[in-house]
């Protein structure tokens, strides 16, 4: 049975309760404890992290991670410079132990710089700028994004990231069969 739910949303369907607590009451797993996981484009590779190190303490014997966006219901469709870009999605996966070679998860290394906030966001909403009439008018709740910034950070970033993973377990591009 499922023990820990972790969902990853930028989008979750209330503020509270999360939508961990909502999906284990729909599956029926009273026994579960989870959370939700606030980190936009990374949250899925967040929650899969937080889990698996979970799993790897003990702290759980089998996690559901789940990554859901409903990227449309924050998405400035007059902005067709971003509004291409998003969609709406999910995936989801169940993490448990095994000591199995060559079974599991190898690596991680997750990588956050606040500095580039501004570059993708969404200005209001939060409790630094509720709700108002005012930033409802600006469009102020709908992701902003400056898309060049952007690519820039994730191509440079994502290349430095992967050459890291690769070289700290001895593997090359080639030993990689997909990403």
């Amino acid at each position: 049975d499922i023990d820990l739910i972790i969902v990853a949303t930028t989008t979750p369907d209330t503020m509270f309760p999360s939508t961990a607590c909502v999906l284990q009451h729909k599956l029926g797993v009273p026994q579960a404890w989870g959370f939700d996981l606030l980190a936009a484009c990374s949250g899925f590779v967040y929650a899969l992290t937080t889990a698996a190190h979970i799993v790897a303490s003990g702290g759980s014997r089998r996690a559901l991670v789940v990554g859901a966006d409903v990227m449309s219901s924050i998405i400035d469709y007059t902005d067709r410079s971003t509004c291409v870009l998003f969609g709406d999605g999910a995936g989801a996966v169940v993490l448990e132990p095994n000591d199995e070679e060559g079974i599991g998860i190898l690596d991680f290394e997750n990588y956050v710089d606040g500095s580039g906030g501004p570059a993708l966001c969404m200005p209001a909403g939060g409790s630094r700028m509720p709700a108002t009439l005012e930033t409802v008018e600006q469009r102020l709740h709908f992701v902003k994004q400056d898309g060049q910034a952007v690519f820039k950070f994730a191509v440079r970033n994502m290349e430095d990231v992967c050459r890291r993973i690769l070289a700290r377990n001895g593997l090359s591009a080639v030993d990689i069969d997909l990403f």
